[in-house]
């Protein structure tokens, strides 16, 4: 009996180390989401400033509740349509593209987080003096969020 009860808390871990790896993270994945749709559509902005004459670079970043590949085609249909734009590089299967306009060179990628959601991210190279609200980054992140019929503010 004494042997038994010996063995109880250890038989009691390797139970409930097994209920964890079996059960499925659904409050884990419902946390993600909430934290997903709380971000979403919030683009986030960045500048480093260029020292020394060289240009800086301007960052933005929008997570959007739309799959991956439908904010990719709609980048990239843009790209191909504005005029002002050379496309540089499309890779379709890394979902990323680079144009330049005039001297100024920018990249833009796509992930996919999941199924309905992904995170589309430009760089580029940064005007002198521009704020968030004339920044062509920020200006092309806004132009894809309209596409994407997805109301995006730029966030702190």
């Amino acid at each position: 009996m004494k042997t038994r009860l010996a063995r109880l808390p250890a038989v009691l871990s390797v139970a409930a180390g097994l209920a964890l790896t079996v059960l499925p993270f659904a409050p884990a994945e419902a946390q993600w989401v909430f934290v997903a749709r709380k971000a979403a559509q919030r683009i986030h902005h960045m500048v480093e400033q260029g020292q020394n004459g060289h240009p800086g670079y301007d960052f933005a970043t929008v997570i959007l509740e739309a799959p991956a590949n439908k904010v990719f085609a709609v980048a990239l249909d843009h790209a191909r349509n504005n005029k002002a734009l050379r496309l540089l590089m499309v890779d379709p299967t890394a979902m990323r593209l680079q144009v330049a306009e005039g001297d100024r060179t920018a990249t833009l990628n796509v992930i996919a987080l999941s199924d309905q959601a992904s995170q589309l991210m430009i760089a580029g190279t940064a005007g002198h003096g521009e704020d968030p609200t004339s920044s062509r980054v920020v200006a092309a992140v806004m132009r894809v969020c309209t596409e994407m019929k997805k109301t995006c503010s730029v966030g702190n």
